[in-house]
């Protein structure tokens, strides 16, 4: 959900809440003040009845309102005055309506009377059914005003914030891009863009002294290792050495070429993970690069009696074509020395996925494990542990997915775009 959208939604909830809980607090405040009125008219026409009574000996009809009603009956003894409400039968609109009754007793000429008053609360029930109706009204027309108005504001002053937010998107390091925004009024988005800009700016910067430290320590690890080798490769010929000396350089010699690899695979790791190799523009298709990388391993997988089976399609995804001879490659690789002797290796590729399928021993980690770097699964010493973490990475900066399953004796990688 958007920030906006979160806004609306408590606004709206918070604007209910208040204005429900003053709509009800409205209506009751009305009906008590209306209630009190109504008692205030009875009261008033009971005095105006008494004096009558005690001074006159008659009763007018006009010291009533319109719709009130006087009776008297005699009585024995008197009682309590009280204050009543009931549906009597109004005769003008032929119908039953609510009265509120006030009942009390007089003496007159020594005789007792029961006086009632009864008051028509009709007009009363009207005035507050008018009071709802205005109140829910404004209500509603307020909250509909301020759920626009809000709506409005909130675009209006939220917009530098998702100038910022685009700008971010569109946001590439390797450009050595620094981004700047224009001043703005609002303190807290100026303050912002600010940020953003030292931060894009140190950026810049940490990636180009970065990708720096990385070619340069390529380059001084390299030149000593070609020295390493060479001098090795030199004393290879000495004929006076001795056996034992000669196993000695062999294993200086392996451990060497394991490091020069280690140093190519971890660069090329760095430069993937970098971006400093530009995007496909277009799809490649993957297979002349299966077939050539076949054609390269053929002889490995002849010393292994490993069975290939293809099932390919010109199709492939949108890829630097050197990562996709790289993906392949380890795919390839990894299916190789990971698998049985006389086992089988099974590709299929197919509009939006390849699949490499190959018999193997089993593993006894979570298959997601073995995408960390230098996580191997058996000992494997020609192996750098690297192979499927560069895989992984070329997938991930290309926008595709590379995951590792198992089926019984089949380990299988599948690469969808």
């Amino acid at each position: 959900m958007k920030l906006l959208e979160r806004i609306l939604k408590y606004q709206i909830v918070t604007s209910l809440c208040v204005l429900t809980l003053g709509a009800v607090l409205f209506y009751f405040s009305v009906d008590y003040l209306i209630d009190r009125e109504v008692n205030k008219e009875l009261m008033r026409s009971k005095a105006k009845v008494s004096w009558q009574l005690r001074h006159i000996n008659e009763l007018p009809v006009y010291i009533l309102q319109l719709g009130d009603s006087l009776q008297l009956d005699q009585v024995r003894y008197p009682g309590q005055m009280a204050l009543v409400e009931r549906k009597l039968f109004n005769e003008f609109e032929n119908e039953y309506q609510p009265y509120r009754q006030l009942i009390f007793y007089e003496r007159v000429e020594g005789a007792w009377y029961r006086v009632t008053i009864s008051k028509l609360l009709a007009q009363r029930q009207q005035l507050l059914e008018a009071v709802v109706m205005t109140v829910t009204f404004i209500v509603a027309l307020l909250l509909i005003s301020l759920l626009l108005l809000n709506s409005w504001l909130s675009r209006r002053l939220w917009r530098p914030f998702y100038k910022t937010l685009r700008a971010l998107d569109s946001y590439q390091v390797e450009k050595h891009e620094v981004l700047t925004f224009p001043k703005q009024h609002t303190v807290e988005f100026e303050q912002l863009n600010q940020s953003v800009t030292h931060f894009t700016d140190r950026l810049a910067a940490t990636y180009q002294n970065l990708k720096e430290f990385t070619e340069n320590a390529s380059h001084e690890i390299q030149t000593p290792l070609a020295v390493i080798l060479s001098k090795i490769e030199g004393l290879f010929q000495d004929e006076s050495l001795k056996e034992s000396q000669l196993v000695a350089l062999s294993e200086i010699s392996e451990a060497a070429n394991r490091l020069a690899k280690l140093n190519q695979a971890l660069l090329l790791l760095t430069k993937i993970e970098n971006r400093q190799f530009l995007a496909g523009t277009e799809p490649i298709s993957l297979v002349p690069i299966i077939n050539r990388k076949l054609r390269d391993l053929e002889d490995l997988i002849e010393q292994r009696g490993i069975t290939v089976k293809t099932a390919i399609e010109p199709t492939g995804p949108v890829m630097h074509p050197a990562l996709a001879e790289v993906l392949v490659n380890n795919l390839l690789t990894n299916a190789i020395r990971y698998n049985v002797n006389g086992g089988t290796i099974d590709i299929a590729l197919n509009a939006g996925k390849l699949v490499v399928r190959n018999t193997g021993a089993p593993i006894h980690i979570d298959p997601e494990l073995m995408f960390e770097r230098f996580r191997k699964e058996g000992t494997h010493s020609a192996s750098l542990g690297l192979g499927l973490a560069l895989a992984k990475t070329i997938c991930q900066v290309n926008g595709q997915t590379l995951t590792y399953e198992t089926d019984g004796p089949w380990h299988i990688l599948t690469v969808t775009w």
